[in-house]
């Protein structure tokens, strides 16, 4: 009996060893297949508008998480080869978007968390604490040199991080209500912050001194009503989503008011819930509409150019989106909040096939 036991053991061990040895062995075949691109290099059909018109935006992909990166996980023992390997974090709510280079900054309102992504490396982390505190609801995200910065809309700051992912400075604790967006200025260095519930903007510097503030509550030039999105362009100014108004406001460094656009209806050019806003490299406005859907293109004086996008899952469709950011090379991100996703898409300049 004892020899029995024994020799059923033994096979027992010996079916784990070579389980073992066959997924160390499949992993380190993986590791030996070139990783896939995680943004296309061009060849997407889909584009917009349609032919015969020639396409001025293009889809190269999207990001749902630590999965997208494709990198394989490390082999996690025994453990890992009996229950199998521990899940990969993907998107919740993904409320806004930053990007330099092949990083990505992914604020998640729902996960309570900013997801970083590097595309090169295919590394994954989070930041989901300020100091000792963990974040509560991080809603807008901004890069300013090797800084992060995040409104944090429920803790009603907006935290500074350097490049480790410590918090440097707490930003309007005790002076904001509930931050929404960021902008910067580079050349004034001063950081615009959007109040909703303020119905006002707010201008820092980096070390945390309020420099002034301008709008209020109302309809009229310069006032706001639940204003949302908010971005900095050099070209064009301060330009603002003023949700509950159903327009466009535009201002200079200062905060004057210099003029608006839109109007609430169902129209081209028309707005249901502009919720956020993004200038490309030729200084063309983009205004993503979180009812319609869509994002519609104007030029600086307001006229609609082009809009795309429709309910849906599929890509180039969207779902409740909450966040849109341009970067240097052209790249449209694009939160698309209850598809609990990142949709890219680039620009093509008139010049472009």
């Amino acid at each position: 009996m004892k020899l029995r036991i024994r020799t059923a053991r033994r096979a027992a061990l010996t079916s784990l060893g070579r389980a073992a040895l066959l997924a160390c062995a499949a992993l380190a075949a993986s590791c030996q297949q070139p990783l896939r691109p995680i943004l296309d290099a061009g060849l997407s059909p889909l584009r917009w508008p349609k032919p015969p018109d020639t396409a001025r935006i293009r889809h190269v992909g999207e990001l749902t998480g630590e999965a997208s990166l494709g990198k394989p996980r490390p082999f996690g023992g025994l453990r890992a080869l009996i229950a199998g390997p521990e899940p990969t974090i993907g998107f919740s709510t993904p409320t806004a978007v930053a990007a330099r280079g092949d990083r990505v900054f992914v604020a998640d309102g729902q996960n309570h968390a900013v997801y970083i992504l590097d595309m090169q490396s295919r590394d994954f982390r989070a930041i989901d604490r300020a100091g000792a505190r963990p974040l509560d609801w991080p809603s807008d995200v901004l890069l300013v040199g090797e800084k992060l910065i995040v409104s944090d809309s429920k803790r009603a700051a907006v935290l500074l991080f350097d490049t480790g992912g410590a918090l440097a400075r707490t930003i309007g604790e005790g002076s904001l209500k509930r931050p929404t967006a960021l902008a910067w200025n580079e050349e004034a260095s001063e950081l615009y912050v959007l109040d909703a519930a303020l119905h006002a903007c707010i201008v820092f510097s980096l070390d945390g001194r309020e420099l002034r503030r301008f709008g209020q509550r109302g309809s009229g030039d310069g006032e706001f009503n639940f204003p949302a999105g908010m971005t900095w362009s050099d070209a064009v100014g301060l330009v603002i989503a003023d949700s509950m108004n159903f327009r466009v406001q535009i201002f200079d460094a200062s905060g004057a008011f210099k003029r608006a656009f839109g109007k609430k209806g169902d129209a081209a050019g028309d707005f249901a819930l502009p919720r956020d806003v993004a200038v490309d490299s030729e200084g063309h406005i983009y205004v993503l509409d979180s009812q319609f859907e869509n994002v519609q293109i104007f030029d600086a004086d307001g006229r609609l150019l082009m809009a795309w996008g429709q309910e849906g899952r599929k890509p180039g469709e969207f779902y409740l989106p909450s966040g849109i950011t341009i970067d240097v090379q052209d790249r449209i991100w694009i939160a698309d909040t209850y598809n609990r996703r990142v949709q890219v898409f680039q620009y093509l300049p008139e010049n472009v096939p």
